[in-house]
């Protein structure tokens, strides 16, 4: 593994766990825990779910040494009076790292150099930051830019389809770009927003107010890819983000649900 070896990403899940802990990590098929995690236990939902996709990270990698190394779709699981109880939770540490698990084992197929960029970047953080949701931001906002600056737009509908295929199907009733965004609001990626469709463009292409945007970047560049995993976990067709602009703490979009339509990448979008 180039960069960071296995054995980093072992002392990480190291310094995460604890010697008795009600929280593990398992195999949503098997029920078992895989190495890494093996015989850990962890303080804290928001502590495991970090533990779930750093280890999903180290199986991927793992992988290109031996095929048959399996990727388990690793979940939190809470051990509470002699029964173990798989929970899947919503805050903002658990949803980042859902995701960038998810994210993970799609780049492990074609794309290693980006997902040993993006665990590098994670690592490095990882020894100087103590806010763990910064940690956890931090984490989807390596990911976003290294996507960006490493794939076309074209490749990027592709990773990120991939990645939210990964995750589970959320309903495809009325308003799916509505009920994406409600998902990062229950998660605390974002405090409020609003959705507008353009006159011109009808149903098909609104604008979008997001308050209170968590991930961030540097620069008039807004991560955008939340949004788009979202939305593709319930419509499957990739947006378009047509424009953007920074306002206080949030971001102006205009995203159209037409595939067609002409716009920046789905990972990163920079201010008009």
């Amino acid at each position: 593994m180039v960069g960071r070896t296995l054995a980093d990403i072992r002392a990480r899940i190291d310094e995460l766990s604890v010697a008795v802990g009600p929280y593990r990590v398992r195999s949503a098929r098997t029920g078992d825990s895989p190495v890494p995690v093996t015989g850990k236990q962890f303080p804290d939902r928001e502590t495991a779910a970090e533990a779930a996709s750093v280890a999903t990270a180290y199986r991927t990698a793992l992988r290109r040494y031996d095929p048959y190394v399996a990727v388990h779709g690793l979940v939190v699981s809470q051990t509470t009076a002699g029964s173990t109880t798989a929970t899947v939770t919503q805050s903002l540490p658990a949803y980042c790292h859902r995701v960038a698990g998810a994210l993970f084992e799609t780049l492990s197929n074609r794309y290693g150099r980006i997902e040993r960029r993006v665990m590098d970047t994670y690592l490095e953080a990882a020894e100087t930051t103590e806010n763990r949701t910064r940690l956890c931001l931090s984490m989807l906002e390596s990911t976003a830019t290294a996507i960006d600056e490493a794939l076309p737009p074209d490749e990027q509908a592709t990773v990120l389809s991939a990645a939210a295929g990964r995750l589970p199907r959320r309903s495809t009733a009325d308003r799916p770009l509505r009920s994406a965004l409600t998902t990062l609001r229950s998660c605390d990626l974002v405090r409020s927003f609003s959705v507008e469709p353009t006159p011109d463009h009808g149903e098909s292409q609104y604008r979008i107010t997001l308050a209170g945007y968590r991930p961030s970047l540097d620069g008039d560049r807004c991560p955008v890819l939340p949004v788009a995993v979202e939305l593709l976990r319930r419509t499957g067709v990739p947006p378009a983000i047509v424009s953007a602009s920074r306002f206080g703490d949030g971001w102006r979009l205009r995203v159209s649900t037409v595939s067609t339509v002409s716009g920046s990448g789905l990972a990163v979008a920079p201010s008009a």
